[in-house]
């Protein structure tokens, strides 16, 4: 692998997890209400966090693996492609445990791409923001770990 796009791979995750940060910092600075405004606010934080995670797992695709795939269901099998170590090249990226945990944020990001924000319900936004710590937490943890092995194939 090109020692130069591994480099920017390892530069782009680690901007990446500076933006988990913030995500995680904004999130627990909005208070636990049910008027819609805190739904969108919340809503739009998870919605970023999945974003965040995706973005990750499409250089790593594109860059690590060669290619990814746009078919009508990419998002879900990229997700879950992450999980699978690749001979030779790779790795897991992360673990079948936490991709099933991720499944839950890209299913509610689709939701909130496609509903009106008034029409967000309060149980699952409560659930998702409820994990989202620790899945943000175990999501930055795997994902330090393939730095540190990219950070080998540097030779570091």
């Amino acid at each position: 692998m090109d020692k130069d796009i591994i480099r920017e791979i390892i530069a782009e995750v680690e901007k990446e997890i500076e933006i988990l940060n913030e995500l995680k910092k904004e999130l627990s600075e909005i208070k636990s209400e049910e008027s819609i405004i805190f739904k969108r606010s919340i809503g739009s934080i998870l919605h970023d966090f999945y974003n965040c995670c995706e973005r990750i797992f499409k250089k790593i695709a594109f860059n690590v693996n060669g290619r990814y795939e746009e078919s009508d269901k990419w998002h879900k099998a990229l997700l879950f492609k992450m999980t699978l170590p690749i001979k030779e090249v790779r790795p897991a990226v992360i673990s079948e445990e936490l991709a099933a945990e991720l499944d839950d944020y890209l299913s509610f990001r689709h939701v909130f791409r496609n509903i009106y924000g008034f029409e967000l319900k309060g149980e699952r936004i409560n659930y998702l923001a409820g994990r989202f710590d620790k899945v943000a937490n175990r999501f930055i943890g795997e994902i330090k770990t393939f730095l540190i092995f990219l950070n080998k194939e540097l030779g570091k």
